[in-house]
């Protein structure tokens, strides 16, 4: 083999080198980028999670307030018809 024949050969094993070099430069460059974003979506995703327990929280809360709310209307409910059923059987000219 001539030494213009080396010399080429060298040259494209040269070239390929430092294009791969390139490449793995720019992965190792995507590869921080999509860690960097990896760490963002799970903080972003603990915050999620906080948040749904809260949400569950708040909604227990609400459904307990609804359940306690139609237990008071039930029995005010009850009262007045009581009251109301007291005071239309109640003597007339009779006096409290």
């Amino acid at each position: 083999m001539s030494e213009l024949g080396v010399d080429g050969n060298f040259k494209r094993l040269e070239d390929e080198v430092n294009r791969l070099l390139e490449v793995l430069e720019q992965l190792r460059s995507e590869n921080q980028s999509l860690k960097e974003r990896v760490s963002q979506l799970e903080g972003t995703q603990s915050e999620l999670e906080g948040a749904r327990s809260r949400l569950t929280q708040v909604e227990g809360d609400l459904q307990q307030s609804q359940q306690s709310r139609e237990e008071v209307r039930t029995r005010l409910e009850r009262l007045i018809g009581v009251i109301e059923a007291a005071s239309s059987t109640a003597t007339p000219g009779a006096t409290a």
